[in-house]
């Protein structure tokens, strides 16, 4: 009789050490639980905050391409794409009286928000290769321009508009100068001007 008595009290102590670790078992998921959600809720705020700094820094990974085509000086816009990138920094806003070619985002109270120069995609003059070889390149304007350009421009949520200015070209300049310099200057004489704006698309 005692031999039945204490293998019963070895099952009843194995039956409630297995019931023990059954009761600790959901205790220990639910812990694991709460660990992957705190690491969740701390991942989300490490993003949130990232995005924040990059907001304060003005650098936003959205952006806007805009396609032009152009024939002679009329210009069309053929389409507003969104895209994800960062644009490059602003050039000068404080400006006047400057030769070239650039984009300007323009605020609704037409504000510049921010600036791009760039060559002159639209090709005012071209390179002549004379049959002298004592005159070398000259540039001359170029009577039939034709072409396909894009610009991208930062998606601020304060852009309107998207400007285009352009030096005007100066035929009589471009034939003042000795035939040596004529192949090294550009056409573009004289200070930038507006030629077109577009009105983006919400």
């Amino acid at each position: 009789m005692a031999t039945t008595r204490k293998g019963s009290s070895k099952s009843k102590s194995r039956n409630q050490s297995a019931q023990a670790k059954a009761r600790k078992s959901p205790q220990k998921s639910t812990k694991k639980a709460k660990k992957a959600a705190k690491s969740t809720k701390s991942a989300k705020a490490a993003t949130s905050s990232k995005s924040a700094k990059s907001a304060k820094s003005g650098k936003s990974p959205r952006a806007v391409r805009l396609t032009f085509s152009y024939e002679g000086d009329n210009v069309k816009l053929l389409s507003q794409q969104p895209v994800e990138m960062t644009v490059p920094p602003s050039d000068a806003l404080g400006y006047g009286g400057q030769k070239g070619f650039w984009a300007e985002l323009k605020s609704e109270k037409d504000k510049t928000l921010y600036r791009h120069v760039m060559h002159n995609p639209t090709r005012n003059d071209a390179e002549v290769f004379s049959p002298d070889p004592a005159e070398g390149i000259t540039r001359e304007p170029a009577p039939k321009r034709k072409g396909v350009f894009t610009v991208v421009v930062p998606d601020t949520g304060k852009g309107h508009s998207v400007r285009l200015c352009r030096s005007p070209v100066d035929k009589s300049e471009q034939k003042a100068l000795p035939k040596s310099e004529r192949g090294v200057r550009s056409l573009a004489a004289a200070p930038a001007e507006e030629f077109a704006r577009f009105k983006l698309k919400k």
